[in-house]
């Protein structure tokens, strides 16, 4: 995509995300990060981030609410089911540095290697507690196939797991975590567009509506 074309996609993913049912009654507060910011953020950390991860940083703030859970059909091994989300409304880049900090504190307790962090970007939680969801820079988004799990740019860390080196550690130094999506579009396109709702739909015999995903922390 063109960056207009990025900028446009990220504007209606919130607005379909809205239209779902999402944060209901209140507004997006457009961003107040800017290109220079990211720039400097980038410079920092000797990172290059993805376009479209850019676009999503610049275009609006969620409000901050239950954590900004939210739900969606994904599909998994072939199986669609729901699976809820936090994922990170950074105010300023800052903020993502600290996010980036806090993941690192487990180096030391793992005794991992110093720069072995230098590819992660932590932008969520994956299932909404299971652990640390990151874009993984290592993974070139030009060589994500969505067929093939081990060129996925989104990958999550496992809170409950402490043996880093053996489970993530790769042979170039990095850490590698768990396949979650293959990339930031196909994780707007499920979670904020809702992609796969009518297929879900389709196959289940369900609607998942907003109330329908709120039920599923009840089972």
């Amino acid at each position: 995509m063109s960056p207009q074309e990025e900028k446009e996609f990220i504007e209606q993913a919130f607005q379909k995300l809205k239209e779902r049912g999402w944060f209901s009654g209140q507004e997006f507060e457009p961003s107040a990060i800017t290109e220079q910011e990211i720039a400097a953020f980038e410079r920092e950390h000797q990172v290059t981030l993805p376009s479209l991860y850019k676009a999503f940083l610049t275009a609006f703030w969620l409000p901050e609410k239950e954590f900004n859970s939210i739900c969606s059909v994904i599909e998994y091994d072939g199986d669609l089911d729901p699976l809820w989300l936090m994922i990170d409304s950074p105010r300023t880049m800052g903020d993502v540095s600290e996010r980036m900090e806090i993941l690192q504190e487990i180096r030391e307790f793992c005794e991992l290697p110093e720069d072995c962090f230098r590819n992660l970007i932590p932008i969520g939680d994956w299932g909404a507690g299971w652990g640390s969801l990151c874009i993984d820079l290592s993974k070139p988004e030009s060589e994500v196939d969505e067929d093939r799990e081990q060129t996925w740019s989104l990958v999550w860390f496992d809170h409950e797991e402490f043996d880093w080196d053996k489970r993530y550690l790769g042979k170039d130094g990095l850490l590698h975590g768990r396949s979650a999506l293959p990339n930031l579009k196909i994780l707007l396109e499920w979670y904020f567009y809702g992609a796969l709702e009518d297929k879900f739909e389709q196959e289940a015999g369900i609607k998942p509506a907003y109330e329908w995903y709120q039920d599923t922390l009840k089972r």
